[in-house]
């Protein structure tokens, strides 16, 4: 049975996927989808794009209003610091680890 990710796994290969694609990638308006979104696979985290029939299904930063330049890169670097995106990820897993 697989295991969940822990929190400070789970940062660190966001982090090197913000590194390589920008935290702006993943993070959109309300209502819309970013450029990428988050999947782990086994126990990695990945990054999917639109092209990816999952990619409407994977984890993002979700914005109240549009965000540009340093004020998104700030709100994304939350997003994942303060544990919202783990905490995402863990609820999209909920079956797949308890059930």
């Amino acid at each position: 049975m697989p295991q969940a990710l822990s929190q400070s796994n789970f940062n660190q290969q966001v982090e090197q996927l913000f590194a390589l694609h920008g935290p702006a990638a993943f993070a959109a308006p309300s209502g819309h989808y970013p450029q990428l979104t988050l999947f782990v696979e086994e126990e990695t985290v990945v990054a999917e794009s639109v092209s990816s029939p999952r990619h409407r299904y994977g984890a993002f930063c979700e914005l109240d209003k549009p965000l540009s330049g340093a004020a998104l890169e700030k709100q994304v670097r939350h997003w994942l610091n303060s544990g919202e995106a783990y905490a995402l990820y863990l609820s999209m897993n909920v079956c797949r680890y308890n059930c």
